[in-house]
Order: C-alpha cells, then sequence, then structure tokens
C-alpha cells in the first residue's frame, strides 16, 4: 500500500499536477465567459452540454501541464542528478522510459479532448504544445527567450477554447503573471544564465510586443464594445484589481518567511491558485456571479489539495528514506 501511495505521489510530483490548477481555471474562465456571451453561440463550444466542455477544457490543460512537466524533468535529468538528487528520476523512484510514455500520452489526450472543442481548438492546443517543446528543449537555456516563451505559452494555451476572443484582457494579465513568476523563480532560484543587463532589456521590449499583439488582436476584432464588456464600466476592474493587489500582498507576507528556492517554489503554487482568483474575478467584473463562484470553490479545493499532497509526500518519503 505503501508503496503504491508513493507511486502517486511522485506521479504527482514529476508532473506538478498539484500545480495544473492555474491552467484548468484559465480554460475555464474562457469557456464559462464565451458560453455567457451571445456573439459566441456558434462556436461548438457553446453548443456542447456544459459538463461535457468543462471535461474537455480540464482534460486538455491538464493535459498539457504534465506533457510540460515531465519534457522538462526528462531533459534535465542530468542536471537534476548533481543539483536536485531528490527528483523522482535521479533518485530512481520513476525511469526515464516510463516518463517518455507519460509525455505522449499526456500530450495524446489533451489532442484528443481537443477536437471535442472545435477544429481552431486542435490548431491552438498543438501551437501549445510546440511552444511548450521550444521552451525545454532551447528556450530555458536563453532566460530573456525563455521567459518570453512561458508567457505566450499560456496567452495561447488560455484561447484554446474560443480563437475569436475579444476579451483579451484577462488573457494579458495572465501572460504577464506568468512572466512576472518566471523571472522571480529565475531570480530566487539562481538559475543559470543568469539574467543581465541585456536580458533585461529583452523581456521588457518583447513584453511590450508581446501586449501589444494580445490587446491588439482583441481590439482590432472587437465590436459594441466587447473588448470591455463590463456593463458597469470602469468600476468593473475593481475585482480584478484587488486580485491582483491580493497576489502582491501574499507575495510580500511570504517573502517575510522565506527566501530562495523555498521562496520560489511557494510563488508558483500560490501564483496557480491566483489564476482562480483573476478568473473570478473577471467574471464578477461581467456580472457573471454563479460562474465566479465556480472558480472560487476550484481555488479553494485546490488549494487544500495542493497542502495535502506537499504534507503526505513530505511524511511518506521522509519515512522510507528512514526505513531504507
Amino acid at each position: 500500500m505503501r508503496e503504491h501511495l508513493l507511486r502517486i505521489l511522485t506521479a504527482f510530483e514529476l508532473t506538478r499536477l498539484t500545480m495544473a490548477l492555474g491552467a484548468v481555471s484559465d480554460v475555464w474562465f474562457v469557456i464559462l465567459y464565451t458560453r455567457a456571451r451571445p456573439e459566441y453561440a456558434e462556436l461548438q463550444i457553446c453548443s456542447l452540454p456544459l459538463w461535457l466542455a468543462l471535461t474537455a477544457g480540464l482534460v486538455v490543460a491538464i493535459g498539457l501541464f504534465a506533457y510540460g512537466a515531465s519534457l522538462n524533468d526528462l531533459l534535465d535529468a542530468r542536471h537534476d542528478s548533481a543539483f536536485s538528487p531528490q527528483r523522482p528520476i535521479p533518485a530512481g523512484r520513476i525511469r526515464g522510459g516510463q516518463v517518455v510514455v507519460m509525455a505522449i500520452s499526456a500530450l495524446m489526450v489533451a489532442i484528443l479532448f481537443s477536437i471535442i472543442m472545435g477544429e481552431a481548438a486542435l490548431i491552438l492546443t498543438l501551437m501549445t504544445a510546440t511552444g511548450i517543446l521550444f521552451y525545454n528543449a532551447a528556450g530555458k537555456h536563453v532566460p530573456a527567450i525563455g521567459l518570453l516563451t512561458i508567457g505566450l505559452v499560456h496567452a495561447v494555451h488560455m484561447m484554446i477554447p474560443n480563437h475569436s476572443l475579444e476579451f483579451t484582457i484577462p488573457v494579458w494579465l495572465i501572460m504577464t503573471h506568468a512572466m512576472g513568476i518566471g523571472i522571480a523563480v529565475h531570480i530566487l532560484d539562481n538559475k543559470r544564465p543568469m539574467l543581465n543587463a541585456k536580458s533585461v532589456v529583452i523581456l521588457v521590449l518583447g513584453w511590450v510586443a508581446s501586449s501589444a499583439l494580445v490587446l491588439g488582436y482583441g481590439w482590432i476584432s472587437a465590436e459594441d464594445g466587447r473588448f470591455w464588456p463590463m456593463a458597469t464600466g470602469i468600476r468593473g476592474i475593481a475585482w480584478p484589481l484587488l486580485a491582483v493587489m491580493g497576489f502582491f500582498m501574499v507575495v510580500y507576507w511570504k517573502s517575510t518567511r522565506s527566501s530562495g528556492r523555498n521562496l520560489g517554489e511557494k510563488l508558483q503554487r500560490y501564483g496557480a491558485m491566483w489564476q482562480c482568483l483573476y478568473g473570478a474575478a473577471w467574471l464578477l467584473a461581467v456580472d457573471l456571479g454563479r460562474q465566479a463562484l465556480l472558480l472560487f470553490v476550484v481555488a479553494i479545493s485546490g488549494f487544500i489539495v495542493m497542502t495535502l499532497i506537499k504534507e503526505v509526500y513530505g511524511h511518506g518519503t521522509r519515512e522510507i528514506s528512514y526505513r531504507g
């Protein structure tokens, strides 16, 4: 029984499924928003039963996340052997061949379920998978390029259910949020190569260009105020602003209690949970209270699950290490 539990927890650690929460909430936000807007009624995601639409989004998001995390550990196995020997592959808790199977299986499942949401969703899923592959194979070795790739992959992934989304401000926020956390983790973990002045300039210019691309796409495509579909006008921005301020307060609080790699790991976990809160805040801003409640519940439930798995995994590994 203990061995089976360890294998399950190893799979969770390898794929980092406890942090896939943010990816799921991004896709669910777009699904819930799209289905509530009459201008998107002809999209395939709106013709599906709600349970099927959310299930397809869930599987695609988790599949792509698991694919990326497994690919990352597989390609970093040699590095982890020297600097992170506790990771599943160098620790011998899972073999490289098994990781390959997990990565391919996760990608194939994501592709199959994306077909449910339409041809455009399939194309964007393939684009997201390509971006993940590029980041893990080459992008992360050039910090400025890799960190920009993280933001763009999040943006493309978020639009999988609706390629014609005009309300792209939430997409821009998630892109910026992902890039910001990526930069913070890179610095806190002392990753190499380190960011220098040239890298910072490239990052700033890249973020400006990416912002213009994401926001410009929505602005050009928008009609009848769909770029800013808030019936409450500028007051609608209060909820997202509160969510952003809340995240900065949590970051400040955690930075007074942790530092270095430990702080970076916490930023990733809380950052993933906060993507749910961003989605809920935007739904509240457009008067979709019931849909917002769903993402609030997901955020709270996900945080509880992440905490429990982290605690169980910690106790489980310590006990087995002691017995071994």
